[in-house]
């Protein structure tokens, strides 16, 4: 297993964006914004990218190939604590096909008032498309606990 420290890298995955997914997920966060809706090639809402991460790039290899993975890093003991998205340019529409490679950027360690030591991990992604621009980019911190949620003793 390779040490937990930033620059390590999972392989690249393509995502397709599809027009019904775009709407399902603006219709399942309660959006009624007529630019996710109105036409053949909505633009995705922001936090759209994360179902995708999750579905293209971790359920579909994960354990096997996620950053996480190759540190042995258990999911299990994480507690999501922050998600950021940035969009430099236009946000991405239905019908792109983005590639998106994930890296783990940050980790840093404190001692917490209950949960013993804690580990804090964060993971970047890029989100490009079939010409190699960014088109957005996501971070996401995580807090592994040295004890189990819950667990007071």
């Amino acid at each position: 297993m390779i040490e937990l420290e930033p620059g390590i890298s999972a392989p690249p995955f393509v995502f397709p964006i599809e027009l019904g997914k775009v709407k399902e997920f603006a219709t399942a966060t309660g959006s009624s914004h007529p630019d996710y809706f109105a036409t053949d090639t909505p633009v995705v809402p922001p936090t759209f990218l994360i179902s995708g991460l999750m579905f293209w790039g971790y359920t579909l290899d994960y354990p096997r190939d996620s950053a996480f993975a190759r540190v042995d890093l258990d999911r299990s003991m994480l507690l999501h604590a922050e998600e950021e998205f940035e969009f430099p340019g236009e946000p991405p529409i239905a019908g792109q096909k983005l590639t998106a490679q994930s890296r783990i950027s940050e980790v840093t360690r404190k001692q917490g008032r209950r949960g013993g030591d804690l580990l804090f991990v964060v993971t970047e992604t890029e989100f490009r498309d079939l010409s190699g621009r960014l088109v957005a980019r996501n971070r996401n911190t995580v807090v592994k606990t040295e004890k189990p949620a819950g667990d007071s003793q």
